[in-house]
């Protein structure tokens, strides 16, 4: 078994199920986008700026380590301003903990959470002022 998957052996006639890092990551990415004052998920910093992950590939701002039944996860989030960053923080640790778990069987030993900037209002709606010129186009 390789450390990019995790395979649960299964005493009955049915077989092996393996877990791969891409969908444990995955499962990271969704449940924490969905925290409360999350902004974003980023793939860290690029010339002084942090970059936002478009839905589509926020899997590639969680970093996954796997051992035998256990998984490690890194994840780089920006925050709303007007939210509490710690609390936002702590609940994506939570949220992301207890949905691992449930859905893959992974222990999770540790789940961090890097907060690489935080998003304003006025920036929020620059973006969405941006999105709206764009589908009118």
């Amino acid at each position: 078994m390789s450390d990019n998957q995790f395979t649960k052996n299964n005493t009955s006639e049915l077989g092996n199920i393996t877990v791969s890092k891409d969908v444990v990551a995955i499962i990271a990415a969704l449940e924490t986008i969905k925290v409360k004052g999350v902004a974003g998920i980023s793939s860290g910093h690029k010339a002084g700026s942090v970059d936002v992950l478009p839905k589509k590939d926020v899997a590639k701002g969680i970093e996954v380590w796997m051992k035998t039944r256990e998984a490690t996860i890194n994840i780089s989030i920006i925050t709303d301003y007007e939210a509490g960053i710690f609390k936002v923080a702590e609940e994506v640790q939570k949220r992301t903990k207890n949905e691992l778990e449930a859905m893959t069987g992974l222990k999770v030993l540790k789940i961090n959470v890097n907060v690489r900037g935080v998003k304003f209002k006025e920036e929020a709606n620059k973006a969405k002022e941006k999105k709206q010129k764009d589908i009118k186009k």
